[in-house]
């Protein structure tokens, strides 16, 4: 086996793994080479990916290194700007780009398999001698993991041999276990050839658990099974070892974490944007986990949340009189949806508690201003902004029917115009959510949809289920049944729900830029925590509680065990007890078409995701009575 020399800024994820795969590799950080000498090893590893920009090998070390790889020896260059004939300019952001395998040097892969390298930083060579591609760079790539190569244009050379000895990367790989390069298994087959390469025959690395991992397989008997109190604990508690409160909720909850995770060291991105809605929902977690344990500092964190989304979130007086704001920056923006997501904690106060909620009057305000914009067919436009709108615009939203057929924009609002009815707000309330919803169902399942069917489903079954328990219309309970029923079609064994879009319809269907779905073909093995499945143990929950019907209690054990097995488990405390965006359920790991602009696989939603999540989960304890 080939002694290598491994020349980097310090150590990363890839030198350790070299230094335990072959034992006679040595590491010398960068400001320690200039009294190396070459001729003591066999193969070269020059790893630039940790440093602030590409490295550029000073001329000392340049001699010896380009003397190694004319003498025949493996040499490895990671995020180097110039060795050889090629040299370059500042690298350029790979943010929705995916790379390729291109050859036959891996016998574990197949040419077209897909790699994704998140956020991550690759050289733009101006000049570069025939080199054979193993990985190549392309942007928009809409396959979830293999694509025909005869398809993709314009793509950049990321990974290539030179000859037969030099091989170069031209993006941070070094830490490729930090920076959560997926899928995993094809990563760890890339880095084995590159460790065989520099051996000098095949080897078998130990890699290290990944920074995520996941109990796979988990089952829930009952909302009191140990192993989802646990998952409910770690997940509130994640809020605070992430930072996502402002002020103790007193200046609302920040909006998560970002799909992108620094390739340099595995820094994933905080977005600190404080949302109305994320900041309501993770409300709702806080207050469900006071109403089912008694925990009084939760019930002060609900209080706080609800406090600061009434008086700094909420429009007062005037023509826009209980507008709810979109976010902090948003400013005047009504998106009804999330309106309704952030209020609806306050609904549940006020419905299921016995003291009620403080700020039950300023949600009737909210709902009031809503329906106030609504076509008389109970849908609304997807936003309003109120820069633009005066009292004649207002009423022209109210007398015509202008607004969209998408669970996406109605769904929630429904459901809070109900609970706001069910706690003894207008009967107008319930007009217009009931008016809603059979717009919505008379042309189901060909209503619009946002990011795929899968979602429309998903986020109709809690208001249709609301509907019902208020009415106990059978034409209402059909409808739920329906939905329910139509569910089953995408339903996964692991408890989860897979992405689907007949027609491939929806409005981020197949997209390259914005917001984009997960789902590139009907029956990838994709899973959506953002948009879709996260909503299903609220809706099976209040189903169950709304019908009593068993077949919801275990819909709701089943995605109740799927959110345990995928909830993140990791050393890192900003990603501890969370759930992100994507996952796959054929690999059991976070994996996903990357292209959406903000909210890609990697990304960590406080409200949409983690918030809906755990209060779906605390639910069914107040559905049982």
């Amino acid at each position: 086996m080939n002694k290598i020399l491994i020349l980097s800024h310090e150590p990363s994820d890839l030198s350790e793994l070299l230094l335990r795969t072959c034992p006679g590799a040595v590491f010398v950080p960068f400001s320690d080479c200039a009294d190396v000498s070459a001729d003591d090893y066999d193969a070269l590893a020059i790893l630039g990916g940790n440093g602030e920009t590409s490295f550029t090998i000073p001329p000392h070390l340049r001699v010896k290194a380009e003397a190694m790889a004319k003498a025949g020896k493996p040499v490895f260059c990671e995020y180097v700007a110039s060795f050889h004939c090629f040299y370059s300019g500042d690298p350029v952001r790979m943010t929705h780009h995916r790379l390729v395998y291109r050859d036959s040097f891996i016998d574990t892969l197949d040419e077209g398999d897909i790699l994704d390298g998140h956020c991550n930083d690759c050289i733009s060579y101006y000049f570069a001698p025939a080199c054979t591609p193993i990985l190549t760079y392309h942007d928009y790539v809409c396959a979830h993991d293999h694509v025909d190569v005869s398809t993709l244009k314009n793509g950049r050379n990321a990974l290539w041999l030179t000859g037969e000895n030099v091989l170069v990367c031209a993006f941070r790989l070094c830490n490729f276990r930090r920076a959560r390069l997926a899928p995993e298994k094809r990563w760890q087959s890339v880095l084995t050839y590159i460790a065989s390469f520099l051996a000098g025959e095949k080897v078998k690395p130990g890699f290290p658990e990944a920074v995520c991992t996941f109990l796979k397989g988990t089952v829930v008997e009952s909302a009191d099974d140990d192993a989802l109190t646990t998952a409910v604990n770690l997940g509130l508690e994640w809020f605070y070892r992430a930072d996502m409160f402002v002020d103790n909720g007193r200046g609302g909850v920040k909006e998560g974490l970002s799909h992108h995770i620094s390739a340099k060291n595995g820094v994933q991105q905080r977005v600190n944007q404080v949302r109305t809605d994320c900041s309501g929902e993770t409300g709702g977690a806080f207050l469900l986990d006071w109403m089912t344990t008694g925990n009084m500092l939760s019930k002060q964190i609900f209080e706080n949340i609800e406090d600061f989304i009434f008086t700094c979130m909420q429009e007062k007086g005037g023509l826009h009189h209980g507008m709810m704001r979109w976010s902090e920056t948003a400013w005047m923006t009504c998106y009804q949806d999330d309106a309704a997501r952030a209020i609806l904690p306050t609904l549940i106060c006020q419905n299921f508690t016995e003291s009620g909620s403080r700020h039950f009057a300023d949600a009737v305000d909210a709902c009031a201003y809503m329906v106030n914009t609504t076509g008389p067919n109970g849908l609304r436009v997807a936003r309003t902004d109120t820069a633009n709108m005066t009292e004649e615009s207002m009423a022209e939203l109210r007398e015509k029917n202008s607004g969209t057929s998408a669970a996406h924009y109605n769904g929630y609002y429904h459901a809070a115009l109900i609970l706001c009815y069910r706690a003894g707000g207008p009967e107008e309330f319930l007009r217009t959510a009931e008016a809603g919803l059979r717009s919505i169902m008379a042309i189901y399942p060909e209503n619009t949809r946002e990011t795929s069917e899968t979602e429309e489903m998903c986020r109709l079954i809690f208001p249709l289920a609301a509907l019902y328990e208020v009415t106990k219309n059978p034409e209402h309970l059909a409808w739920l049944m329906r939905v329910t029923n139509d569910l089953e079609k995408v339903h996964h064994e692991s408890g989860g729900y897979l992405e689907w879009d007949t027609g491939y319809r929806a409005n981020c269907s197949r997209r390259e830029a914005g917001e984009c779905a997960l789902l590139a073909e009907n029956g990838d093995p994709a899973v959506d925590l953002l948009y879709s499945t996260n909503w299903l143990p609220m809706g099976f929950a209040y189903a169950y509680m709304a019908t009593g019907d068993n077949l919801f209690l275990e819909k709701w054990k089943e995605v109740a065990g799927f959110m345990v097995s995928c909830q993140t488990r990791s050393a890192d405390p900003t990603l501890n007890g969370s759930w992100t965006r994507a996952f796959d359920v054929s690999r059991w790991e976070i994996y996903g078409v990357p292209h959406d602009i903000g909210w890609a696989p990697c990304c960590v939603e406080t409200g949409w995701t983690v918030a809906e999540i755990l209060m779906g989960l605390q639910f069914m304890k107040v559905a049982n009575g």
